[in-house]
């Protein structure tokens, strides 16, 4: 699973784990660390937001989704809109889908296309 330094987003190889560039203790695998990518939010480039959203969609937490939803409908960057999309995908709960089709019937979304598509692709599997 890919994972970063909160404190200065070197890239993390084991967990739990420290940092090898700042030594910060990390690991990756709990609810602390969530709050900490989060924390991170409001402070970061879109490209950092972006990555965190990833992060989260990876971990596949429940308690990401309402984080992930705001920023799927509110963040001025589509690159970001699209990572948090990505994410809810990857979350996958009723919750994190219901968020997907909210975007989906938006037309003024930057990613209401892609939300659209994302559900076709999901209602054609099941």
């Amino acid at each position: 699973m890919l994972a970063f330094c909160p404190a200065c987003w070197n890239e993390i190889t084991n967990s739990p784990s420290f940092c090898r560039k700042c030594g910060v203790s990390v690991d990756v695998g709990s609810a602390e660390y969530q709050q900490q990518l989060l924390r991170l939010v409001p402070h970061s480039s879109a490209t950092k937001r972006a990555e965190i959203c990833l992060l989260l969609g990876q971990r596949a937490q429940l308690t990401a989704v309402p984080h992930l939803a705001t920023l799927l409908r509110t963040d001025p960057e589509s690159l970001v809109c699209m990572a948090a999309l990505r994410a809810l995908i990857e979350i996958g709960d009723a919750t994190a889908l219901r968020e997907i089709a909210r975007v989906a019937a938006n037309d003024e979304s930057p990613v209401y296309t892609v939300a659209n598509d994302m559900l076709k692709s999901l209602k054609s599997l099941r």
